[in-house]
């Protein structure tokens, strides 16, 4: 089901429009900087004008980065048109049709009819929950998607173009730190601060549309959340998606997603770190 979903992922990165540089390896426990520069070197910007890009850029200023703080930064009514638009661009995707149509034929509850499937999507990402003190303070959007702190370190933020745009914006004194796992131009673990706080390791999938990862993860979390591991393969490279939910209020929530390094294969070592 992940090549399917590849196949449809109309929006990726096409050869020449994302150029990364790994550096020198690291681990979680080195405290020195093993990378001089900034992790993408270059992104084509025709990539980030597509729609599902460029919607899911404009909805990063939506988010408060400290935990326990509400959300959203931006007016209600803001929050709710960016977040609506870009989830009907995601859910007119090519991956998230043919999402749609295999939780349809394993006759997933979700997946009776399109305005549920809204629905639902809704609650599981965009939802605000608590992560602390009490407050509806995140979502799994932005925990994925976008990044927190919370104890002067960075969780979630499993995003490749998130990532670039932060690192691209010198106010928000983003340095990657090295690599600690990388799969070829697909998928990498990588160290970084963010405005001074730590993330030891952070995985991201590199390339892909928004609507792809959020297709994935997303059929990864209805169907091998918790301890069980969902194996899949992008481009010849075996990967693990690891997700956990929130239970608040009798509702679930996305609480964590993301992607881990399987064995490597000699499909993937071939790629050996190559750019896009």
């Amino acid at each position: 089901m992940s090549k399917k979903l590849r196949d449809a992922d109309e929006n990726k990165a096409q050869p020449g429009q994302v150029y990364i540089s790994y550096q020198a390896h690291t681990t979680t426990r080195d405290a020195e900087d093993n990378a001089r520069r900034d992790f993408f070197t270059k992104v084509d910007p025709t990539l980030l004008r597509k729609t599902s890009y460029n919607q899911f850029i404009a909805l990063t200023n939506n988010f408060v980065r400290e935990a326990g703080v509400s959300e959203p930064r931006v007016p209600i009514s803001e929050e709710k048109r960016e977040t609506s638009a870009f989830l009907t661009t995601v859910l007119a995707s090519k991956p998230w049709k043919v999402l749609y149509e295999f939780l349809r034929q394993k006759r997933h509850p979700f997946a009776k009819d399109p305005i549920t499937f809204r629905y639902w999507i809704a609650q599981l990402w965009f939802v605000h929950y608590s992560r602390a003190r009490g407050k509806a303070d995140t979502s799994g959007f932005e925990h994925v998607f976008i990044g927190e702190e919370k104890n002067k370190e960075i969780s979630g933020l499993h995003n490749w173009v998130r990532f670039y745009q932060l690192e691209k914006n010198k106010t928000e004194d983003f340095d990657y730190k090295g690599f600690v796992i990388k799969r070829g131009n697909v998928m990498a673990s990588l160290k970084f601060t963010w405005k001074g706080d730590l993330k030891r390791s952070g995985s991201v999938l590199i390339g892909t549309s928004p609507e792809f990862d959020m297709a994935l993860y997303t059929l990864c979390f209805l169907s091998r959340r918790g301890r069980q591991q969902c194996e899949v393969e992008i481009d010849g490279c075996p990967l693990s998606i690891t997700s956990y939910d929130l239970v608040q209020n009798n509702k679930v929530f996305i609480g964590s997603i993301f992607p881990t390094a399987g064995p490597i294969t000699d499909q993937c070592r071939r790629q050996g770190g190559r750019l896009y």
